[in-house]
């Protein structure tokens, strides 16, 4: 979880920096800004877990013993605080307030939909229409032009805009944005900004795609109407103060006078994606998918060739002496005890997967684990799995640092989290892989 919080954080930096002073076409900086937005929807801690233990690395057992008794361990209970389990939890109490967010501002538009349509003045402007082919209509509830609707979407225009070259250019800018289908994009914009509410980055990403989809809209109607016409045109409605935004949810003609300035500069410049500009832009997407890719994929992910590379480099790893009791906390006079000693070498950084149970028996134990290497000492972190009659439940992810040499030690007994209770030793050693000693 920490990973997602860092890479989306990185990606929607260089972003907005490169938007910001990359000199790029409306069009170039509105999908790149877009990439950036979904980088932060795509959850890399829960796509990994998805992909099959199947393909995780096999340690290197060296010894293996395994016991199935009745007899009763005694185990202190240990209280652990977990970063990423309540990072997890966070985000999703987050969004879900974002949840909230999202349903009273579709309750707040459709309010002001009703009010629109249903006003006395609005009125249908037969000779626009029949001339346009689709249904342009006049009210006094607006004071610019706008696309409203979303799936059925009709051009609505204030009635105190008379003159004919502002009505002609409100209709091609709000015709350009229906062949967009801008009027979508904005809702999924909307969705995005009430779920990460909290976020300032995803905000101001937000923002910007707003403002990139007015401008794309500008440069592809200006390319039919006539490119200085349509400056003159459009600098001449923003003077006539008709720009407040009803809803975050229409495409308006105009908006704030802080976003028309910036539209008609960039009329303006006429920027043209040069040689230059397109090969940064394609360096910082593809770097974008190709990152979001290897974090989802890192930390499960089926690394044979890369393994046997190593064994053949003789790269040190991690030798591990396992001690693990796991017993059965139910209210019974017999308490079934599974107990587990190996030895066994892994890579650094690369996740490990050890099986307990006997074999046909419906109740079994996954732990995975992987091994860092902080210099003197050894970073490890574990994730306890129960496979009951085919169903697997996640029981805790602990973490720990240890010296080599020394026992490490984690104890569970929480009948909140399961009905085992876990005692797992585990002394680490740095070590080559057994297996490529001649």
């Amino acid at each position: 979880m920490e990973n997602y919080l860092y890479i989306s954080t990185a990606i929607s930096l260089i972003v907005l920096i490169l938007v910001k002073y990359g000199k790029g076409t409306s069009n170039a900086n509105y999908y790149l800004s877009s990439l950036a937005i979904i980088s932060w929807f795509i959850p890399y801690p829960y796509i990994a877990e998805l992909i099959p233990k199947e393909i995780l690395i096999e340690p290197v057992v060296i010894a293996f013993s395994q016991i199935s008794s009745a007899s009763i361990v005694s185990i202190e209970k240990n209280l652990y605080f977990d970063i990423e389990l309540w990072l997890k939890r966070g985000l999703w109490a987050l969004m879900s307030i974002g949840i909230f967010l999202l349903i009273n501002r579709i309750i707040r538009f459709v309010k002001w939909n009703n009010q629109v349509k249903n006003d006395s003045s609005l009125t249908l402007i037969s000779e626009l229409s029949s001339k346009y082919q689709l249904p342009i209509y006049s009210v006094n509830k607006v004071s610019s032009g706008l696309l409203l609707g979303i799936f059925n979407p009709v051009i609505i225009i204030s009635k105190l805009i008379t003159d004919p070259k502002h009505l002609e250019l409100i209709i091609a800018h709000e015709k350009q944005h229906l062949v967009n289908k801008d009027n979508l994009r904005l809702v999924l914009l909307e969705m995005a900004e009430c779920l990460f509410w909290w976020n300032p980055l995803v905000r101001k990403l937000i923002n910007t795609n707003r403002f990139f989809i007015e401008a794309r809209c500008d440069e592809s109607t200006s390319k039919g109407y006539g490119h200085s016409d349509y400056i003159e045109g459009l600098a001449s409605l923003m003077l006539l103060k008709h720009h407040d935004k009803s809803s975050s949810l229409v495409c308006t003609a105009t908006s704030n006078n802080k976003n028309n300035i910036a539209r008609i500069k960039l009329l303006k410049e006429k920027r043209k994606m040069t040689f230059r500009k397109k090969l940064t832009y394609t360096l910082i997407a593809f770097t974008t998918v190709t990152t979001m890719s290897w974090n989802t994929l890192a930390t499960a992910t089926n690394s044979e060739i890369s393994q046997q590379t190593k064994i053949g480099q003789k790269q040190l790893g991690a030798l591990v002496d396992f001690d693990v009791i796991i017993t059965s906390k139910r209210k019974s006079d017999k308490q079934d005890t599974y107990h587990s000693q190996m030895t066994l070498w892994v890579n650094f950084d690369e996740k490990a997967m050890i099986k307990i149970g006997e074999q046909d028996f419906p109740e079994g134990f996954i732990i995975n684990f992987t091994a860092k290497d902080l210099g003197e000492s050894a970073f490890l972190e574990y994730e306890l799995i129960e496979s009951m009659h085919s169903d697997e439940k996640i029981v805790s992810k602990p973490r720990l640092t240890v010296d080599y040499g020394k026992e490490a030690t984690i104890e569970i007994d929480n009948p909140q989290v399961s009905k085992y209770a876990y005692l797992i030793k585990a002394t680490p050693l740095k070590a080559k892989n057994p297996s490529s000693r001649n």
